[in-house]
């Protein structure tokens, strides 16, 4: 990949940085507002506010983990590792790269990351549902 190329993924890269980290200061400003806001509301409306607020930090966690992505990437253009697979050491292609410009795998090596993902996590589905229920 040339230095050009480089370039256009590192400056497309600070952009999503400085997104996600004006996004994740208004997600905490927002927090903070809610929480006032919340005080001085009906407690009648809990359930709504508890549901509201899960969701804003599910999508903090996905921001701070994409920002993590991110960084990663940017320390990889800094070294020269940028665009080559963690699994197989392959080359990313330049097309999923433009895509998502933070892809840590190869579309290959992803599917198989996502289908050991998926496995584990249904794994551990059934080590929780085999847990016996306490005798009441």
């Amino acid at each position: 990949m040339s230095g050009n190329k480089f370039s256009r993924f590192k400056d497309r890269l600070e952009g999503i940085r400085a997104n996600l980290l004006g996004d994740l200061k208004k997600t905490r400003q927002s927090n903070q507002e809610e929480e006032f806001t919340e005080m001085l509301a009906d407690f009648s409306d809990d359930a709504a506010r508890s549901f509201s607020r899960q969701m804003i930090l599910n999508l903090g966690e996905q921001e701070r983990e994409t920002l993590k992505l991110v960084e990663e990437a940017l320390y990889k253009i800094k070294n020269g590792d940028y665009g080559v697979c963690a699994r197989c050491t392959k080359s990313i292609p330049e097309a999923r790269l433009d895509i998502v410009p933070f892809a840590l795998h190869c579309v290959t090596c992803m599917d198989q990351v996502e289908k050991e993902k998926q496995r584990d996590h249904l794994i551990d589905d059934d080590r929780g549902s085999a847990i016996p229920a306490p005798n009441e």
